[in-house]
């Protein structure tokens, strides 16, 4: 995939050791949050469920819970450094509801559909988040569920002022935007699922 200037999309920050456990701070400042969107969305026991860009397993982890025993969780992140991390902390926990997996979901193949295919801060790294979600719902049922969590970084600001935050959060604007991230994909993503053909 190519992003409209032609560069490959990628994740800025990379995928260190430091990163990769910074992603799980951050899973556990987002995880309430996304509890809730997940538990008001209908992700419930014994669904199957995709994880999108599962980066450290925060997401996967916390659907894991979810679905309990009797459902099943697939993350799948496009870094083997990642997947690595992550299947290493479901065995550390003694998660067997999970399986992680190294490609990209909408390029993969899997042998039997999904309940419902979820997602973290990870759109906004698609060049195309339109064709992405098209691709994706080939691999979930009918009457299944596809629920994103994205951020409006755009409209990030302090009252009052704050120079140290507003000049931090300029540059991770700056940062994410020289990579082709969109910034701003947390109020688009209502056109972006109906464009997508969702109903």
């Amino acid at each position: 995939m190519e992003t409209p200037a032609g560069r490959q999309p990628f994740y800025a920050l990379g995928h260190s050791e430091q990163e990769l456990q910074r992603l799980s701070r951050q899973g556990q400042a987002f995880g309430p949050f996304t509890r809730q969107l997940f538990e008001e969305a209908g992700i419930s026991r014994g669904m199957r469920v995709l994880d999108v860009g599962c980066g450290s397993g925060d997401v996967a982890f916390l659907a894991a819970d979810l679905v309990g025993l009797s459902g099943q969780i697939v993350g799948v992140d496009r870094e083997r450094r990642a997947i690595d991390w992550a299947n290493a902390r479901a065995h550390s926990r003694g998660t067997r509801n999970v399986n992680f997996v190294e490609g990209d979901p909408a390029e993969m193949e899997f042998d039997q559909l999904f309940d419902a295919i979820v997602g973290r801060l990870v759109l906004m790294y698609y060049p195309d988040p339109v064709d992405t979600i098209r691709k994706l719902m080939r691999h979930v049922r009918s009457d299944g569920l596809i629920v994103f969590q994205e951020l409006d970084l755009e409209n990030a600001r302090s009252l009052p002022v704050a120079p140290v935050f507003e000049r931090s959060v300029t540059w991770i604007k700056q940062t994410l935007s020289a990579t082709g991230a969109r910034i701003q994909l947390g109020l688009e993503l209502y056109p972006v699922f109906v464009a997508a053909g969702l109903p």
